[in-house]
């Protein structure tokens, strides 16, 4: 399987050539619309020098605490324009992202006071900065939110033909994976993908068990599943692809190193992968740095790591060159 940009994007990662990665066609489809932006880029526009993140969060809430203190509040006190999510896009652009799958809150939504105004507002952001990738928008509902008070919010939402995908996100273990059927079952019937976050905390049981309780498409994170040859041979047989993020698991504590990053056992178990960046404000790994990382560290080769863009860049087959 390759495309016309295969060998330089084999030759890139071997001569660690930053500037020919980021220019070859790559996807990000777990990637969080508040922090996908470049840190550099904010600190430019907005004349701030954020503090760069350390080596490794104490988990989830670490993290957040870390972001709310040293850059969200920053922001909502001197950014009147949301440059956050704006930068999003900027970034899509830079990276010559072709699919580009940003994850939106109900909150973003209301917001922009309509669910047009918000549809437009995006759509215009796209057009303006990567008008060359397919925009795949996910809406986002949070594990521990009441879902009861969702379902007639996903019901207008999804039936809006906006958004491409349904995530829950926000922490794995605060409900039974029942407890949310309604609201993919709405995501069902409007055929948008069915993606969670789980398998990151969680294990390679709780991936299997979303994925049969839920029906899931895809899987945001599931590095757990790597632990399991059980549940590797079902999201193998059934492929359905972990949206993985290298540098966000590591950080976060729940992966160790590069080298021993669980894609490796995933990739040669057959399980569909793909590389995202998850909060590129936070982690501060674009991209082409997540492709980079995994091949300076020999957890994959050239070529798998290529195979591995052209799985998320949509060319399964190796025929639309």
């Amino acid at each position: 399987m390759a495309d016309r940009f295969s060998e330089q994007f084999i030759q890139a990662l071997e001569t660690h050539d930053r500037k020919t990665l980021v220019a070859i066609p790559k996807s990000d489809l777990h990637n969080h619309i508040g922090r996908g932006c470049r840190k550099q880029w904010l600190s430019q526009k907005l004349n701030h020098e954020f503090a760069d993140p350390p080596a490794k969060f104490d988990g989830l809430m670490g993290m957040q605490n870390w972001y709310v203190n040293e850059i969200r509040d920053y922001c909502r006190e001197h950014d009147a324009t949301d440059l956050r999510r704006e930068g999003c896009f900027v970034e899509a652009g830079r990276n010559h992202l072709v699919r580009f799958a940003p994850g939106f809150a109900v909150e973003d939504i209301e917001e922009c006071g309509s669910m047009k105004a918000f549809m437009d507002f995006w759509n215009a952001m796209h057009q303006k900065y990567c008008p060359d990738a397919v925009f795949e928008p996910e809406l986002a509902f949070p594990s521990y939110g009441d879902v009861q008070a969702e379902i007639p919010l996903a019901e207008e939402y999804f039936a809006s033909g906006f958004f491409h995908s349904i995530d829950v996100c926000c922490g794995e273990g605060y409900k039974p994976f029942e407890a949310y059927i309604p609201l993919y079952k709405i995501a069902e019937k409007n055929h948008v993908l069915k993606r969670m976050h789980v398998g990151e905390s969680g294990t390679a049981e709780d991936v299997e068990a979303a994925v049969e309780t839920l029906g899931l498409d895809e899987v945001h994170h599931g590095i757990h599943a790597a632990t399991s040859p059980r549940v590797m041979k079902l999201l193998a047989d059934r492929k359905i692809t972990l949206n993985v993020c290298p540098t966000s698991n590591i950080m976060l504590g729940y992966a160790n190193t590069y080298e021993d990053y669980p894609i490796k056992t995933l990739v040669e178990n057959g399980v569909p992968v793909t590389i995202n960046t998850d909060d590129l404000l936070v982690f501060n790994s674009t991209i082409d740095e997540e492709y980079l990382r995994l091949y300076e560290a020999g957890t994959l080769t050239a070529k798998q790591l290529d195979e591995i863009r052209l799985w998320g860049i949509g060319e399964k087959n190796g025929t639309n060159n």
